[in-house]
């Protein structure tokens, strides 16, 4: 008598499942590993050659001097009496936006890596009207115009601002980019005393900015009216920002998208105005502003409005979420392999429930090695197909028939089709899960309605013979 018999194969097979899983951690890391030499190479294109592009919308700053002197303190820790200078931000009060962005995954590559860039031809139109500011001593004759480029390495030309049919090119800080993470591009009344007239009464303008960046723009507005429509050929986008936009269309290898808003240009120019030091400044690069003083912490506020190109196809994210699945897959198999072994009396050894396990751990080696190469569809098919293959061979031995091992590969097939299906239907993945284990234990439950478990766990050790088809 062998009553025990069920009881430990189970634990046997709960023991290769957890061996699995840890096999499947192994696995999962050099997935990581692979998207971590992904993203250094991204990092290291970002600091030697160009990286994601940030402009702030052009804004007037208008120096003046505080009538009240006040005490300033010197290198040597000596007192002195001397005035401090402040600067008038004044925004425009309406811009228009247009962007058309030319991407592509080609420009960049280095062994088996891409990054997505892109060229862009930015255009705004725009008004500053006469602004009602208080009467202070302002002096207007060092009023300047700031558009402010977070990398100027992206710019084709530099920037110019059309005023009254006349070109204006914005020159770049003799510094260039400092430690607020800006290149400061100005336009200053110094240089063209004719523009101090224009900026104290307001003027209507036209600015043109040829820029080029690394896989996400960000465009920050400072105008009280904005309105910004952008467009490109590309279909992953992702946006985000202090705005979602109003309208968005993706379509095969092409996005458009609008965006409207009377508030957020005062708000950010409100930001700029209240930033006193580098370290404030340098959250703008970050797409992200710090409120101090909130419930008693600190909150954190998106600026701008961000478009982000994705990858048509992440193969480290998909196979990362492929070996999430594969512990389903091995329970699923291991499940008919037993269930197999009652129906049929069968006997299934665990190391050929180890060597089936282990070319289902290949299958996501292959599937990581080829997809770096070519799609991530095909090379899916050719992994699954290769891994059913030989587990289909092996099994017809250890079945001794091909009726059984043509139903396990059959079982297999789908398995890996309906995680496949799970890949591709991001949004609806949990409901597909949940559908399809209860298919599962549906499937389950009504082949072994009938099972006597106990008598099972009773037979002897002779009955449980090496099961042989007949030859009919």
């Amino acid at each position: 008598m062998r009553s025990h018999f069920l009881t430990f194969k189970i634990i046997a097979i709960l023991l290769l499942i957890a061996i699995f899983w840890v096999g499947l951690a192994f696995i999962n890391t050099l997935v990581s590993e692979r998207q971590g030499y992904q993203q250094e190479f991204i990092q290291d294109i970002s600091s030697t050659q160009i990286s994601p592009q940030i402009i702030i919308a052009p804004y007037i700053r208008v120096p003046y001097e505080d009538p009240q002197p006040t005490t300033c303190i010197n290198d040597k820790n000596e007192k002195y009496a001397c005035t401090q200078t402040h600067w008038q931000l004044i925004g425009a009060e309406s811009t228009h936006w247009t962007s058309n962005f030319a991407i592509s995954d080609q420009d960049y590559v280095r062994s088996i890596y891409r990054a997505i860039s892109y060229h862009t031809d930015l255009k705004a139109k725009g008004v500053f009207q006469k602004e009602q500011l208080e009467n202070k001593p302002y002096q207007w004759d060092k009023a300047e115009i700031i558009l402010p480029i977070h990398d100027p390495r992206g710019l084709d030309a530099q920037p110019s601002l059309q005023i009254l049919n006349k070109n204006y090119a914005f020159t770049m800080s003799q510094s260039g980019v400092d430690s607020s993470g800006f290149d400061f591009m100005r336009i200053t009344a110094k240089e063209h005393p004719e523009m101090i007239t224009a900026i104290q009464n307001g003027f209507a303008f036209n600015l043109n900015v040829n820029t080029s960046g690394l896989g996400k723009f960000t465009l920050v507005p400072t105008s009280h009216l904005f309105t910004y429509n952008a467009q490109g050929n590309w279909a992953d986008v992702k946006y985000d920002g202090q705005s979602l936009p109003k309208d968005n269309i993706s379509e095969p290898e092409k996005f458009t998208a609008q965006w409207k808003n009377i508030a957020l240009g005062q708000q950010n120019l409100n930001k700029l105005a209240a930033c006193e030091n580098n370290d404030c400044l340098r959250q703008f690069t970050n797409s992200s502003y710090s409120r101090e003083g909130y419930e008693g912490g600190t909150a954190i506020d998106k600026i701008g409005l961000s478009t982000e190109f994705l990858e048509s196809v992440n193969v480290y994210t998909l196979t990362d979420r492929a070996i999430k699945y594969g512990i389903v897959i091995i329970i699923i198999s291991f499940g008919c392999f037993f269930l197999f072994e009652v129906l049929k009396n069968l006997r299934i050894h665990p190391i050929q429930y180890s060597l089936v396990a282990i070319a289902q751990g290949i299958f996501f080696v292959l599937l990581l090695s080829i997809s770096e190469y070519y799609a991530f569809a095909w090379a899916y098919v050719v992994a699954a197909l290769a891994c059913v293959m030989l587990m289909s061979w092996y099994l017809y031995f250890v079945m001794k028939g091909i009726k059984a091992a043509a139903l396990f590969a059959v079982i297999l097939s789908a398995l890996y089709s309906m995680m496949y299906m799970l890949l591709q239907s991001s949004g609806k993945t949990f409901l597909m899960g949940s559908v399809i284990s209860f298919v599962v234990l549906a499937v389950v439950m009504f082949i072994t309605r009938n099972i006597d478990w106990y008598q099972i766990g009773a037979k002897p050790k002779s009955e449980l013979q090496n099961y042989t088809p007949s030859q009919d």
